[in-house]
């Protein structure tokens, strides 16, 4: 553990000097004269996590909060344009479909049907769903917050290893409206637009808005002359907002998005493969030869319907009811080249209905409480064709399967909060879940490849505590701190994905538990120019579900137990009238203390990284505000990025070790004195960096021409963006 201790400290060195981010609130106060001069001091930043608005410096959660501004300056379309300005926030980008999402190092593999995601995203208190749906377009959304570590007792559906809780803009009570448009390299175009206002007078009020995204790819295709790596995404919310008396609400809300890309899966990194082949490996890193289709294609959305009733005793019942679906269509070009190994074809389809309803007490200067019950019904399935030799479109030669994974869950969840004295708080939460899950799973191998032919009916039930409890003291009127120990516990699941094993016992996987221990601050300090949030955390993580290419298959396998610990820290400096500087940085030390077998029976894990987990994470930001005599301005925004190497695999191959890299952007805004134009020069990944996102190992290749060349692995990866730049317009009425 020396080296450890050293490496972390390194990294917390590197974190604290390099790097971070933060969101930035100024409070304007407009003078007598024709001036705008800028307060140097912050807003108060407040809530909803807990359904209460609340300031987020009395909540004893490690919180980022961004709002419109904060993603307007980050040039932020999707929710994963965030990734890089949160601590130890991940995702392993494998498209939008088969991605993982995870922080704190839960990163939970996904790609399958049968598995859940340990972190979940919440849209006006309605869960996602499936990662399919979690890379929200950032259209139309007032705030994001991120909450960090097991959140149970809060939100309807469990999560191990943090939420993302999504507040989309309420109307506004005279008619407005929004109108924007982007331009930038790779023919980007995107349109943006939206009105919202009142119907009838403060009864009925509605909004609307739309979107449309369309980009070229970056990654040239010189087999068929097609750009990959692009971007077509079109989608909508509405809502309609309906008051019958003062205590009474109703909110009807739909949205919907499609997406349809040339989406990449793999480049070869093997020039070797040439010597076989002509042409296969490019020199070029934004070249491939792929003979076969690589596509996805991606429906999301869901409508629902909130109801608060404010009772005459100043309690609160809030019901929620809503359905969500999420289905994707996959081809991958498996072996990454010009001829055929195989491809493969993945179609996913997921229908989730959620009810919850939470009863919310008044505040007084003793307690409040919340309790809730929660109920979800999903309902996916799943075909898998991975189609060997011929190229596409044949499709009779290859392994097929076929899945269905029905989940019903229920919970109860409940927080206390005790005011102790003016102080000292004491909150309690404690959740109980009940989660059914059944599968019906058939496998079909034609091609004498090794693949079983197999046929499975399980039903797995899970039920546990889960819970937590904190304490916050309020130093003074400026620090306040907080300590925390959150249990967080995610159910079993099933192995719907190609699998090369025809044991029943080894198809379903077992629940896992994370047990975080937290102490923290959350500051204004120096006259209330500096905010600043440190939390320590270590977390003991138990039977953790760990999925990843063993063989010729992707398996999910249980691990023994892991250990991480950590350091974030958040802070904000606004330096003079017109300056802002900012940083964060998130270390951790993580490693799996017990995983035998992980890659055979005899292969231990134990001492290894967690697969996708970062050693340290950062990022940092300036901003420049400049009035001119007529009152409008021009904000000049720099940020920076930055993360360390990770490993794609428990057993941290050397091969599959994604470098780490820092990306550097820049956004220069004018706006005019009335601020209802805005016109905006962007550029992302200045130095035009290249760098990898994910690594993998295609299997079959080394089988193919591991005889002739031992030095082939089938070692693959996938790049990142390269530099983009553009031009963008807004006009709010």
């Amino acid at each position: 553990m020396k080296y450890k201790i050293s490496k972390t400290y390194q990294s917390v060195v590197l974190a604290l000097t390099v790097s971070s981010c933060f969101s930035l609130n100024y409070v304007f106060a407009a003078e007598e004269d024709t001036v705008k001069e800028k307060s140097t001091t912050f807003e108060v930043i407040e809530v909803k996590s807990r359904k209460r608005v609340e300031n987020v410096r009395d909540i004893p959660i490690a919180i980022s909060s961004m709002g419109e501004e904060k993603l307007d300056a980050l040039g932020a379309d999707t929710l994963g344009d965030i990734i890089g300005n949160v601590p130890n926030l991940a995702i392993d980008p494998n498209g939008n479909s088969l991605s993982s999402w995870g922080m704190r190092g839960i990163v939970s593999v996904t790609r399958n049907a049968g598995q859940e995601s340990g972190l979940g995203v919440y849209v006006d208190g309605v869960y996602a769903g499936r990662p399919a749906s979690y890379n929200v377009p950032t259209s139309d959304i007032q705030q994001v917050e991120v909450l960090r570590g097991p959140q149970g007792s809060l939100f309807g559906r469990n999560t191990i290893a943090g939420a993302i809780n999504i507040t989309t803009k309420a109307p506004e009570g005279e008619f407005a409206g929004n109108l924007s448009a982007s331009f930038g390299n790779f023919s980007r175009v995107e349109i943006q637009g939206g009105i919202s206002g009142e119907l009838i007078e403060d009864v009925l009020s509605a909004k609307v808005s739309v979107f449309s995204s369309k980009r070229d790819g970056y990654v040239k295709n010189v087999f068929d002359n097609n750009d990959y790596m692009d971007n077509d995404r079109q989608g909508g919310r509405i809502g309609l907002y309906w008051t019958p008396s003062s205590n009474l609400s109703f909110t009807l809300a739909s949205d919907f998005v499609d997406q349809d890309n040339n989406q990449l899966f793999g480049q070869t990194v093997e020039p070797q493969l040439n010597e076989f082949v002509p042409d296969w490996y490019q020199n070029d890193p934004y070249t491939v030869n792929h003979n076969d289709p690589n596509s996805e294609e991606i429906q999301s959305g869901g409508t629902s319907l909130t109801a608060e009733w404010e009772m005459d005793s100043g309690f609160i019942l809030t019901s929620i009811t809503a359905k969500r679906y999420a289905d994707f269509e996959v081809f991958a070009d498996d072996d990454a080249g010009p001829i055929t190994l195989s491809y493969s074809h993945f179609e996913d389809n997921s229908e989730t209905f959620s009810q919850e309803l939470r009863l919310t007490s008044p505040e007084n200067n003793s307690f409040d409480y919340l309790v809730g019950v929660y109920y979800l019904d999903q309902e996916i399935t799943a075909n898998r064709e991975t189609i060997t030799f011929d190229p596409f479109p044949t499709n009779s030669l290859g392994i097929f399967s076929d899945a269905s994974v029905d989940s019903e869950a229920w919970a109860i969840f409940a927080t206390t909060n005790f005011r102790l004295n003016e102080e000292l708080t004491l909150s309690v939460g404690l959740r109980y879940t009940d989660e059914e899950k059944s599968s019906v799973f058939q496998q079909l191998e034609n091609a004498d490849l090794g693949f079983p032919t197999v046929s499975f009916e399980p039903t797995i039930q899970d039920s546990g505590l889960s819970g937590d409890i904190s304490v916050g003291y309020e130093l003074n009127r400026e620090i306040n701190l907080y300590s925390s120990i959150r249990k967080g516990i995610k159910s079993g699941g099933f192995q719907t994905d190609i699998i090369d094993f025809s044991s029943e016992d080894l198809f379903a996987f077992e629940p896992e538990e994370a047990t975080s221990y937290e102490i923290g601050m959350k500051g204004i300090l120096l006259d209330n120019t500096l905010r600043l949030d440190l939390a320590l955390f270590h977390t003991d993580y138990e039977n953790m579900q760990v999925g990843q290419l063993l063989g010729l298959g992707f398996t999910t396998t249980n691990a023994g137990e892991a250990e991480i610990t950590g350091v974030e820290v958040e802070f904000e400096w606004l330096a003079t009238d017109d300056l802002a500087i900012g940083f964060n940085g998130g270390v951790m030390d993580n490693e799996y203390t017990s995983y035998d077998g992980c890659n055979g029976a005899t292969v231990s894990c134990a001492g290894n990284n967690l697969q996708y987990v970062t050693d340290w994470t950062a990022a940092t930001t300036i901003d420049y505000f400049y009035n001119f005599d007529d009152d409008s301005g021009l904000n000049i925004h720099l940020d920076a990025t930055a993360r360390s190497d990770s490993f794609s695999d428990a057993i941290n191959d050397p091969d599959l070790i994604v470098e780490g890299y820092t990306l550097l952007n820049a956004r220069i805004s004018y706006v005019t004195p009335d601020e209802d134009i805005t016109v905006a020069l962007w550029v992302k990944n200045i130095t035009d960096k290249t760098y990898s996102s994910l690594r993998w190992k295609y299997p079959i290749t080394p089988i193919a021409f591991g005889e002739f060349d031992p030095s082939i692995t089938g070692a693959q990866h996938l790049l990142g963006s390269p530099r983009t730049f553009g031009l963008d317009v807004s006009y709010r009425f």
